[in-house]
């Protein structure tokens, strides 16, 4: 089993590059992570999970959060018949209307594919942790690593994580359970992204020597 993480940025700066709306921005997004899932599938990964959006992305007006949802959720009403979908986060912040396509999404989705699309929405480690002690307290005599990865936004280690539009810092993206994730940075705007892109950061992911804290060989 191999899991990669995908954090979609650059879009509003696209938007101004391209001098198009940011609704159509989202939707080059959208078009582009559609595309995206068929390389990581085609890579042998079993777990594919993009962060969608962070707790304080719903900050945003009213009409930019509703365009980046749209989006996501376009992306899994046009995939989930060929895959097992799935999502998770703080969920309280995504509108019903949203999250109810999703659960029928996620509900009619592939489940014997073996390759899964898992959506983060709502991601902020801060509030993961307290929504997790807040839910267990009381419940458990002590916590543990498996319970704790039972009630995580992303219950396994992911492996890599690629995050594009060039700015080199996670954002409150972080999976909890995955301590030893390698990162890479990419430079090009997530609409913009290539097949070549995508295999050179690859090459880069692949190419590392993953220690997991323990000395060389």
């Amino acid at each position: 089993m191999s899991n990669f993480m995908l954090l979609p940025d650059g879009m509003r700066r696209w938007s101004q590059q391209q001098g198009v709306s940011l609704q159509e921005s989202y939707q080059a997004m959208a078009d582009k992570i559609v595309e995206f899932t068929g390389w990581v599938r085609e890579e042998g990964f079993t777990n594919f999970y993009i962060a969608t959006n962070s707790a304080q992305n719903y900050t945003r007006p009213e009409s930019a959060v509703t365009t980046f949802l749209g989006a996501f959720n376009d992306v899994a009403r046009r995939v989930h018949g060929d895959l097992n979908f799935e999502f998770s986060g703080l969920l309280d912040l995504v509108p019903e209307t949203y999250r109810t396509e999703l659960e029928e999404l996620r509900d009619k989705s592939d489940k014997e594919s073996g390759f899964t699309l898992h959506f983060v929405l709502g991601m902020s480690l801060s509030q993961e942790i307290i929504g997790i002690f807040n839910k267990l307290n009381g419940k458990i005599p002590e916590l543990t690593e498996d319970i704790l990865a039972a009630h995580a936004y992303v219950p396994e280690p992911v492996d890599y994580v690629l995050r594009t539009g060039g700015h080199v810092r996670l954002s409150n993206f972080y999976p909890l359970m995955s301590p030893f994730a390698e990162l890479h940075f990419s430079d090009a705007l997530m609409p913009d992204i290539t097949r070549e892109e995508f295999d050179a950061a690859l090459r880069d992911l692949r190419g590392r020597d993953r220690r997991y804290g323990a000395y060389p060989v």
